[in-house]
């Protein structure tokens, strides 16, 4: 848990969780995940490759944990899809990683990103909430 220096090194935390008997976590060789992480496989699997960097407040998940379906919401009635991280791969702060997605080798999470599909190898995804000025004049 945490990387030295980091903020929160000795009071954060770290979520790991396999829920099922078929679920499986595979973290590979090297790999530093920062604090208040967050990673649960419900049915399936989360691999996480050799040399990976995750930055801190990291969320991955291999389901929506219910069905979107309205009349089976509460049910155990839903799927999940695996989540592979690649080799050598830098995730920054503030990750999520949904379902089903599959990241390639050598490529970076800019902060902040919500990823819902597959990420190439070696290319960097930037997140772009761009920011929008409303004047508050108009609305007085």
């Amino acid at each position: 848990m945490g990387v030295y220096p980091s903020p929160n090194l000795y009071h954060g935390e770290f979520y790991l969780e396999a829920r099922s008997s078929t679920a499986e976590i595979n973290i590979d060789k090297r790999v530093y995940i920062n604090n208040n992480a967050i990673i649960i496989a419900d049915k399936t699997a989360i691999t996480i490759g050799d040399d990976t960097l995750i930055g801190p407040n990291f969320i991955c998940f291999d389901s929506n944990f219910h069905s979107l379906h309205p009349a089976k919401r509460l049910s155990s009635d839903y799927r999940c899809k695996p989540v592979t991280i690649g080799r050598n791969v830098f995730i920054g702060a503030n990750v999520t990683i949904l379902q089903g997605v599959t990241i390639g080798d050598r490529s970076v999470i800019g902060a902040g990103a919500v990823i819902s599909q597959d990420i190439p190898a070696n290319v960097i995804v930037k997140c772009r909430n761009e920011l929008e000025f409303i004047s508050l004049k108009k609305n007085n």
